[in-house]
């Protein structure tokens, strides 16, 4: 069977981590309707490699050879490391936003809307795999600013989207909002340092935990609701 193995970040020497590569394409210059699927084969394997290998250990050739995409297909499209990873956490951004997007009706009040939001983002911030890239920026960010930078945006466009939310839901709920971008951001920021906490856990955090700390942080939140 085909794999690809590598020394796991982390493990000890002599064990090996085993990847089944992306299927094989036709060779040639990808079509435009195939682009598509090798940014994503691309996006999947090197959030793999990344997470187990460490983002300094692996290599934009190990990422191509298990995606089954040519080097040249692969930095035409992801020109270095970095542009790869922040391909990584776009993809991240989109599945947030686009989750709380799709659950059926949206919510009548703006606590139903943060807590939808808070919820989903901390289960699938706590998920293994997202959980261990973003230990992945916080033990290596220092080496590669690019790491930081991109969690960094990360959290830009995560204020923005929830300041849009205050802004939408004080206009229906007929409750004024001075300071959007600060109250999402004291919201956001809060939520980051319970995920950061939870991050130090060597078991997985259960959703009837996360359930529990969003409703008596947003019981306090929208508390001061007035100040915004």
């Amino acid at each position: 069977m085909d794999v690809v193995k590598f020394a796991a970040h982390g493990v000890k020497a002599g064990k090996a981590t085993q990847f089944k590569p992306e299927p094989r394409r036709s060779p040639g210059r990808p079509k435009a309707t195939t682009v598509a699927d090798i940014d994503r084969a691309v996006i999947r394997v090197a959030r793999r490699f990344f997470g187990a290998k460490g983002y300094g250990a692996t290599s934009m050739a190990e990422i191509a050879r298990a995606a089954r995409a040519s080097k040249g297909t692969v930095y035409a499209r992801f020109p270095t490391k970095a542009h790869l990873f922040r391909a990584i956490v776009d993809e991240q951004i989109r599945r947030t936003g686009g989750w709380v997007q799709q659950q059926g009706p949206k919510p009548k009040t703006l606590r139903g809307m943060l807590r939808v939001y808070a919820q989903w983002a901390l289960e699938d911030s706590l998920s293994a795999e997202t959980l261990q890239l973003n230990r992945l920026v916080y033990s290596e960010a220092e080496r590669f600013p690019e790491l930081g930078d991109a969690a960094f945006s990360r959290g830009e466009v995560g204020v923005r989207q929830v300041s849009g939310y205050i802004q939408e839901y004080a206009a229906i709920e007929g409750v004024p909002c001075r300071h959007p971008r600060l109250a999402a951001d004291m919201y956001l920021s809060t939520i980051r340092g319970w995920y950061a906490q939870m991050m130090l856990r060597s078991r997985p955090v259960k959703s009837a935990e996360i359930k529990t700390y969003v409703q008596r942080m947003l019981k306090w939140f929208m508390a001061s609701r007035p100040t915004w």
